[in-house]
């Protein structure tokens, strides 16, 4: 895959199809590959654009901590290297957040918006729940966190997959899921990344500007997301005026994956 140099950072992306443009932006942790069944799905029909977050997979970012403001930013730079005008956005999870802070910021680049088990604002309590699952899995503090070594990080993985998806997908997919976890654990700057992802997605917080938002959006959520709960698409429903609210029955967090033939239906007649 080819790399964008940016500012500050070097994106790892991948172009596929041709048509009206469609960005697919990943969550917490993975890289462009939890897209598979999309870019499968609506390459025939669009120009789908797929790529790692800064410190992700292919991609390279800078020293210290960053926000979700920051890949916002990545992703705006992305499409103007690719001499994108504007484009349908996806995001899902903290690539959901990704996506509010684009269409925010860069209104005119955001054609259609569709927002994917994701929150405005993580609620306190998720967080907070995500950070013990973290405390269990590790037995240590979260402060230990950039020393821990990748047994510990494939252990979080494993706790990670297991809230995301169902014990059926899991065991379904099991070689697929265990060769991410080798490739993720393997690489030295994954601990760091992970921990400044999770800090820019707990300081994440579009609650009062997403009311300004004239996107044409659609919510979609798992009934039975363990992540990020469906209240949180409740709330974006009720704070972006112009959107549509879709809860797929028994959907876990990974309902792009799970359920990708419902999901790529749902986006499919929204965006055309």
């Amino acid at each position: 895959m080819p790399l964008a140099k940016l500012d500050e950072v070097e994106i790892n992306y991948h172009v596929v199809g041709d048509g009206t443009p469609i960005l697919f932006i990943s969550g917490f942790g993975v890289d462009h590959r939890v897209w598979l069944p999309q870019v499968n799905f609506f390459k025939e029909r669009y120009k789908v654009i797929v790529f790692d977050n800064r410190g992700i997979g292919g991609s390279k970012a800078p020293k210290g901590f960053f926000t979700i403001e920051d890949m916002a930013v990545d992703c705006a730079s992305l499409l103007e290297y690719l001499n994108i005008e504007s484009s349908h956005v996806v995001g899902s999870s903290m690539g959901g957040m990704i996506a509010q802070e684009l269409a925010i910021r860069y209104p005119d680049k955001v054609d259609k918006l569709a927002l994917c088990s994701t929150a405005a604002k993580l609620d306190r309590k998720v967080g907070r729940n995500l950070i013990e699952g973290f405390r269990k899995v590790m037995k240590e503090g979260v402060d230990d966190i950039v020393d821990a070594d990748a047994s510990i990080f494939e252990r979080i993985f494993n706790y990670v997959m297991q809230l995301a998806f169902s014990k059926e997908f899991l065991k379904e997919n099991k070689d697929f899921i265990n060769f991410l976890i080798l490739e993720y654990t393997s690489k030295k700057n994954y601990p760091d990344i992970l921990l400044r992802q999770l800090r820019a997605i707990m300081k994440h917080d579009a609650t009062k500007r997403l009311k300004n938002l004239k996107t044409k959006t659609l919510i979609i959520t798992g009934e039975c997301d363990n992540v990020i709960p469906p209240i949180c698409s409740d709330i974006l429903h009720k704070l972006i005026l112009n959107s549509k609210l879709v809860k797929i029955p028994c959907g876990t967090h990974g309902i792009h994956l799970e359920r990708a033939e419902e999901f790529n239906r749902e986006i499919l007649n929204f965006l055309e």
